[in-house]
């Protein structure tokens, strides 16, 4: 299928047989991902409930066994049906004879597009307010033990369960502008490259985009912003695993004052974990 999908996209324009077959193909891979993520949003609610029964002395063996037994009958269905669009998808493609040419789409890419702002009404959040004041807690309460002046907190749930929002209504919170000096929002979604995301966080505390292009004068002007200042930092739909590039970023980060917070929203806790969160807060759907 991946080696036909360049010749068929082109041709979509002439055919409306070929359009639909497309659509058949992005429906099946938005159920996919959303396959892929509530497993993982299982796995991560299994591990937050064994964190919380590490103190429990007695714990029955049948704990939550209906409920494992009902997801895995479920997801088991699930996996499926899908399997069946795509050997449906697969067959269909036959009859319109498309050329061969293998092409490489980068999950970046596919989520370019995408781009959210710091701005929410109040009333679009409905029922997340416990979940408000927890991640509010976990931004304003300062760890004594902790070295650095800024630590990292992760709000991690899959997809379509308003981490976003989530974020908007704690970034608009009136807690968080008292307490912090400075509130940034940078929406990651893309290929995590330092560089424009360093633009972008400086796009955001001055309110225009930056004139210089030079890595070495973007890092000076991002400093001079931040230095001395306790900030909040809201990195919206992350993705990146590789430790390297967040080290790199962090490093250019940490001139904030004492008391200074990252929040990330991400699909995924090894996102959490590849950022040195201190706390990852599981969205519950």
């Amino acid at each position: 299928m991946e080696a036909v999908l360049l010749d068929a996209e082109e041709q979509q324009s002439n055919t409306h047989a070929v359009k639909n077959w497309i659509s058949r193909v992005n429906e099946a891979f938005y159920d996919v991902d959303d396959l892929i993520d509530e497993f993982a949003y299982e796995t991560l609610r299994q591990q937050a409930m064994a964190e919380a029964k590490r103190g429990i002395k007695e714990v029955p063996e049948v704990f939550s066994l209906p409920h494992q037994i009902a997801f895995r009958f479920k997801m088991s269905h699930k996996i499926k049906d899908i399997k069946g669009k795509l050997k449906s998808i697969d067959a269909d493609k036959n009859q319109f004879h498309f050329s061969e040419r293998m092409i490489n789409t980068r999950d970046d890419e596919l989520r370019k597009s995408r781009e959210t702002s710091s701005f929410i009404c109040d009333d679009e959040v409905v029922g997340r307010d416990d979940d408000k004041k927890a991640i509010i807690d976990l931004l304003l309460n300062t760890d004594p033990k902790t070295k650095e002046n800024i630590t990292v907190i992760a709000i991690v749930g899959m997809g379509g369960l308003g981490k976003t929002a989530l974020a908007q209504s704690v970034y608009n919170d009136e807690s968080t502008t008292k307490y912090f000096e400075m509130k940034l929002w940078v929406c990651i979604s893309e290929e995590f490259d330092v560089k424009v995301i360093v633009e972008k966080i400086i796009e955001s505390a001055t309110r225009k985009k930056p004139e210089i292009f030079q890595m070495d004068l973007l890092q000076s002007e991002l400093r001079k912003q931040i230095d001395g200042k306790k900030y909040l930092l809201i990195m919206d739909d992350v993705w990146n695993e590789d430790y390297e590039k967040w080290v790199i970023l962090k490093r250019l980060l940490t001139g904030g004052a004492s008391g200074s917070r990252i929040l990330i929203t991400t699909r995924h806790q090894r996102v959490a974990e590849t950022f040195d969160t201190t706390s990852y807060y599981a969205l519950e759907e």
